[in-house]
């Protein structure tokens, strides 16, 4: 059950939202971005010319990355989302959606349930991807293992630089981040809840073993509202390689929600 009521405090979305370009001259819809763990909201700079006008995109920064770094990092995912759905209150004047991507949409489920509970107005959809249904048990490896294993792991995933995972110095800035963020994870059990009333559209690499389409269709379970899966070439990070077929099938869903 969520916390979170009352009156937010005022800027407190100042240091959680990282918009990648201008915002639009009359916003029509917010697009909350939630990334990957270890990640930052880099990974959405690309994403404002791709979306329909009117919708501005607004990536979440979370605490211990970029401008935030020497903030400690969240590694439960309830106070987290309590966290993000109070810093989001004051931009829900305008109807808003949310994507994440691997952790990122776990992050975004449980922002959607906080905001609901708490009287807010709700998401007009939901945009999943590389990350399981909630109900379904997720393995997290190396989450608890020792710096070794969890270096080991990133160069199994994929998704990191090269010159990051060469880097002593470099891995000794990211490595409690990423650390953290896969305990938010690990230890995030499933506690059934009414189902959301919005549609949720699910992302998944065809070769991807942790979020298999079978594994993302579970998010059906998750909605009373349309569900619709895309199954995309490659592994966990098929966004690096499918970025136009992923921001095209979002722009497609915006441009419904925008239009007069």
């Amino acid at each position: 059950m969520s916390t979170f009521a009352g009156p937010v405090r005022p800027g407190a979305a100042d240091r959680w939202i990282r918009r990648t370009g201008p915002e639009p001259a009359a916003v029509r819809l917010r697009l909350f971005c939630f990334h990957y763990a270890g990640g930052s909201p880099s990974m959405f700079r690309t994403w404002p010319p791709l979306m329909p006008q009117g919708v501005s995109v607004e990536p979440v920064l979370l605490p211990g990355r970029d401008a935030r770094f020497r903030e400690p990092p969240f590694d439960r995912m309830e106070p987290l989302a309590e966290a993000v759905a109070e810093a989001l209150g004051p931009r829900l004047d305008r109807p808003y959606a949310l994507f994440g991507y691997s952790m990122g949409a776990q992050v975004a489920f449980h922002v959607a349930h906080a905001l609901r509970n708490s009287g807010l107005p709700q998401a007009r959809a939901l945009f999943v991807g590389a990350s399981p249904g909630p109900f379904l048990q997720r393995e997290v490896p190396a989450w608890d293992q020792s710096d070794e294993h969890l270096v080991a792991y990133l160069r199994d995933m994929g998704g990191t630089p090269q010159h990051v995972l060469d880097d002593p110095d470099l891995l000794a800035l990211m490595l409690p981040t990423l650390r953290a963020d896969l305990t938010t994870v690990a230890t995030c059990p499933y506690t059934p809840r009414p189902a959301l009333g919005m549609p949720v559209h699910a992302f998944a690499g065809q070769d991807d073993p942790s979020a298999s389409p079978e594994r993302m269709r579970a998010w059906q379970r998750e909605t009373d509202a349309a569900f619709r899966l895309t199954v995309l070439p490659g592994g966990h990070f098929f966004l690096n390689d499918h970025l136009p077929a992923v921001a095209g099938a979002v722009h497609d869903r915006l441009r419904e929600l925008t239009a007069v």
